[in-house]
C-alpha cells in the first residue's frame, strides 16, 4: 500500500509536534509557523507551501479552525517566498566555468636570508598575557 505525499506531510508534521511537545490538532498558528521555518532548511518554498495546505486540509477535515489563515503564518510564508524568489546575496565562491584553468603555485625554496629570521623567532620566548599590571616608576619625592 502506497502512502500519499499529503499523508506523509501530515505525518511528518504530527511527528515534529510530538518531538517538540506541541499539539498537532488543533495546531496553534505559532506551531505551524515554527514548523514552516524548520522545514525551510530542508525543503524549498513550493514544497513547504504544499505541506501547509495539507495541514490546513487535515484541520478542516477534523472540523477545527485552520491555522493557515492566521497573520503569523501568512507573514512567515510571505517572507519565505520573498527569500525563495530573491537572488542569492553572495557571489559564487568558486568560478565553475570549464574554461578556467587552475593555477599551480611554484614551491619556493627557502634562502639563507629567509631562514635566519625564523631562527631568531624560534629562540624568543612566547609572549604571554600579564597576570598583574605593569608597575609604574615612582616619581621622586619633591619637597
Amino acid at each position: 500500500m502506497r502512502i500519499k505525499k499529503a499523508d506523509k506531510a501530515w505525518l511528518e508534521f504530527v511527528r515534529w509536534c510530538r518531538g517538540h511537545g506541541l499539539k498537532a490538532l488543533p495546531a496553534h498558528p505559532w506551531t505551524l509557523a515554527a514548523y514552516a521555518r524548520w522545514c525551510e532548511s530542508r525543503l524549498k518554498y513550493p514544497q513547504i507551501a504544499r505541506n501547509v495546505i495539507v495541514i490546513a486540509r487535515a484541520h478542516l477535515m477534523a472540523c477545527v479552525p485552520s491555522p493557515d489563515r492566521d497573520p503569523i503564518v501568512a507573514r512567515t510564508l510571505s517572507v519565505m517566498e520573498e527569500r525563495h524568489r530573491a537572488p542569492p546575496l553572495r557571489a559564487a565562491l568558486f568560478n565553475l566555468e570549464p574554461s578556467c584553468k587552475p593555477r599551480i603555485a611554484k614551491k619556493r625554496t627557502p634562502q639563507k636570508q629567509d631562514a635566519e629570521p625564523a631562527k631568531r623567532q624560534a629562540s624568543r620566548p612566547p609572549r604571554l598575557l600579564r597576570t598583574a599590571p605593569r608597575l609604574a616608576s615612582r616619581r621622586p619625592d619633591t619637597p
